[in-house]
């Protein structure tokens, strides 16, 4: 035990002091700094003015202007019932300019002839075409055409094309707002003890970051541990140790001491993330985005599933790392286990849209899915407690059996060097007493 104990502290304080671990722990933080306050300060900021000239041809004389007051004052699309119109707060500012163009001449003509007067100019050019008030569709025409403030120009012209077909029907102005107005779904989740919870929609958005932090720290630290077998081997210093300790556990000790190293790194970006959406939060909540409360039950899965997703993957990677020599063998080597990790990544759509499904249960309880795909059904759906006992328990069994295959292999590969062993050969290294 002393021994285990001397190489998990050697591996913790080497990797604690590598130059990745100082820079994820630091660079992480201030990510999430510009995740969280970045864009509520540009949404305040603003994207520019963008001049558009607007060739209308619709025979409408109040159009134009209902489309001009949309962009300029987007409260008023709030006051009317549609919350999608206007030009957003904090987006581009769009400054109209008006040409009338008669519904029987050619609009090409005109847009040639501006074209080659506003030679080099980045301005816009809105076509509103005869029957616009119909079926017709507008035309927006510019360099950029893939900028996201052009989704509030399009909201902006539909909601006025709506609100002038309400008015030509004849409908009191008063009343279209009432009309129109929208209706808001409130969405409540129902949690395993039958209890609602507000906020479910955020749910999905907390699952995909957990999700998401799993899938790379676990690929991080597994590729660690595969990495740090092979320079031993390499350096020659795998020898030395295991002239001190047994091969078990000299690989007990680097999967545990890269694991707490991996804990630490964890620890930190939760504690730089509760600070950080402490600052954050009050311009997020300005801007209609509130920040999912995280329950202290769903942070103590999300460990426990790190811990048991990073020893399975991490085994597997200390395996890999002990039949190859060099990082170009490791490359095709890792292949199977990598897929493992990405395949759900591939498939967690499936489990959102039906988390209680008998194949995403099925797919949850796969120890090389269930780190990530159970954290998704547990912060989406709210799985029975059984089913999550049930998945962390085949992980453990799984882990214990892969250290037993991963121990037979390492104490035999470490000490291997040049060709690379075929599954045949593995399977002689198992049955070695």
């Amino acid at each position: 035990m002393d021994k285990i104990l001397i190489i998990i502290r050697r591996e913790y304080l080497v990797r604690v002091r590598t130059r990745a671990f100082l820079i994820g722990t630091i660079a992480s933080p201030i990510l999430l700094l510009a995740l969280i306050i970045l864009p509520g300060f540009l949404a305040t900021r603003g994207g520019g003015e963008r001049q558009v000239l607007v060739f209308d041809q619709s025979g409408d004389p109040d159009l134009f202007n209902v489309i001009e007051k949309r962009l300029e004052s987007p409260g008023e699309d709030r006051d009317s019932g549609n919350t999608d119109g206007g030009g957003g707060v904090g987006s581009t500012r769009f400054t109209l300019t008006r040409q009338t163009v008669p519904p029987n001449e050619n609009v090409q003509e005109s847009f040639e002839r501006r074209i080659s007067e506003q030679k080099g100019s980045d301005e816009g050019y809105l076509i509103l075409p005869p029957g616009i008030l119909d079926n017709a569709e507008p035309v927006y025409r510019a360099k950029n055409t893939s900028d996201f403030s052009i989704v509030a120009l399009r909201q902006a012209i539909s909601s006025a094309v709506s609100q002038r077909r309400l008015e030509r029907a004849h409908i009191d102005h008063r009343q279209i707002a009432e009309y129109t107005k929208q209706v808001d779904l409130k969405r409540e989740k129902i949690s395993a003890s039958g209890k609602l919870e507000s906020g479910g929609e955020n749910s999905f958005i907390l699952g995909f970051v957990m999700l998401f932090f799993i899938y790379m720290t676990v690929l991080f630290y597994g590729l660690f541990v595969m990495r740090g077998v092979i320079e031993e081997k390499q350096s020659r210093i795998i020898e030395v140790l295991i002239s001190s300790a047994k091969p078990m556990q000299v690989m007990m000790g680097k999967l545990i001491g890269i694991g707490l190293v991996g804990l630490t790194q964890l620890l930190i970006w939760v504690l730089s993330t509760v600070i950080l959406s402490m600052f954050g939060a009050s311009i997020l909540a300005s801007k209609g985005i509130s920040i999912p409360q995280v329950p202290v039950t769903l942070l103590i899965c999300f460990v426990t599933y790190f811990v048991l997703g990073y020893f399975l993957f991490a085994t597997l990677y200390a395996m890999v790392g002990a039949t190859v020599s060099s990082e170009e063998e490791a490359q095709q080597a890792q292949f199977p286990v990598t897929i493992l990790i990405i395949i759900p990544m591939m498939i967690f759509g499936m489990i959102v849209s039906n988390p209680n499904s008998p194949s995403s249960i099925a797919l949850s309880m796969v120890p090389f899915f269930a780190p990530t795909l159970m954290m998704m059904r547990i912060t989406v759906a709210s799985p029975p407690v059984w089913q999550i006992l049930l998945s962390m328990a085949i992980m453990v069994a799984t882990i214990l059996g892969c250290l037993w295959v991963a121990s037979r292999i390492y104490r035999v590969g470490i000490l291997m060097y040049g060709k690379r062993p075929s599954l045949a050969e593995l399977g002689r290294w198992l049955r070695y007493s």
